[in-house]
């Protein structure tokens, strides 16, 4: 029970799949407390009923770990079969020990449950924060901003399909028709590549490219929109001005969308960066400018 509940203060905040105050050392105290007297409630404090439960506990962590050291020397090619053995012989004693004294497995089934459960909730209740810790850009992105701070920021968000100019100039086409922006505005192209979705939260980094005169900046995040949201409030901080974001709607089922965005960090991107956006500021004059087109 104790290797389950650790599992929270060390790796479940970092998914997104645990509140913040789950790193707080005091709070957590008072929950494993309460949890302690609930086991001694259960089992009446009787000393031999919980010893099944230890018991199993730490042959399923002793099998889990033979196995493991099975596979790693198989890797190498040394003497696995002797680790193969052992881990075999683990398991058949986990396995009796479960059979003969099934509370143990009974009592980790709950908190296994309950952890699954709490920590997917978590990760959809906190989907819609910022989850960007700070934006770094290179050079060449803060040489673009600074020349699209002298006037209307104005940012396309492009999903990349080939990269080249043709698509720059077709997107850009297709943004100034649906949004009437006027011919001689100067406009960035932002794309956000999707990254390891399991992490929660981190640095976005920013770089600018030049493809065929199109100014392009391009990142990687956990979550599109949210990266387009963290991104839009940095423009806002850093020239004083309201950025517009501008995007296409996307076609197919919203249920769909919603569900791959919180499995993969992406979806309908426009309603939910203006979702992180409304959360993150609650001032709507000082909200950066979602378009929606096309």
């Amino acid at each position: 029970m104790a290797g389950l509940l650790n599992i929270v203060p060390r790796y479940l905040p970092r998914y997104g799949m645990a509140p913040e105050w789950a790193r707080a050392t005091r709070p957590l105290v008072l929950v494993y407390m309460g949890i302690a007297f609930a086991v001694t409630i259960i089992f009446k404090a009787d000393v031999d009923a919980q010893g099944g439960a230890y018991a199993t506990g730490v042959l399923v962590l002793m099998t889990s770990a033979a196995i493991a050291v099975t596979l790693a020397m198989h890797r190498k090619g040394e003497n696995w079969p002797v680790f193969l053995l052992i881990s075999v012989v683990f398991a058949y004693t986990t396995l009796l020990n479960i059979h003969e004294r099934p509370e143990g497995i009974k009592i980790a089934s709950f908190f296994i449950v309950t952890i699954v459960i709490t920590s997917l909730v978590s990760r959809v209740w906190r989907s819609t924060e910022l989850r960007v810790d700070r934006v770094e850009l290179d050079d060449l992105a803060r040489d673009f901003l600074r020349d699209a701070g002298r006037g209307t920021i104005r940012i396309i968000a492009n999903r990349r399909d080939r990269g080249d100019g043709q698509e720059y100039q077709t997107k850009e086409q297709e943004k100034r028709g649906d949004n009437h922006i006027p011919p001689g505005e100067p406009i960035l192209f932002f794309e956000v590549t999707p990254g390891d979705a399991s992490e929660f939260s981190g640095t976005l980094h920013i770089r600018g490219e030049r493809v065929d005169g199109y100014r392009v900046l391009r990142s990687q995040s956990p979550a599109v929109p949210n990266a387009i949201a963290a991104f839009l409030l940095y423009l806002r901080d850093e020239t004083g001005k309201l950025p517009h974001v501008y995007f296409g709607w996307s076609e197919g089922n919203p249920l769909s969308y919603l569900l791959r965005y919180i499995a993969f960090g992406e979806g309908d991107t426009a309603p939910v960066t203006h979702e992180v956006l409304r959360q993150a500021e609650k001032d709507p004059a000082r909200r950066p400018i979602v378009h929606v087109g096309g």
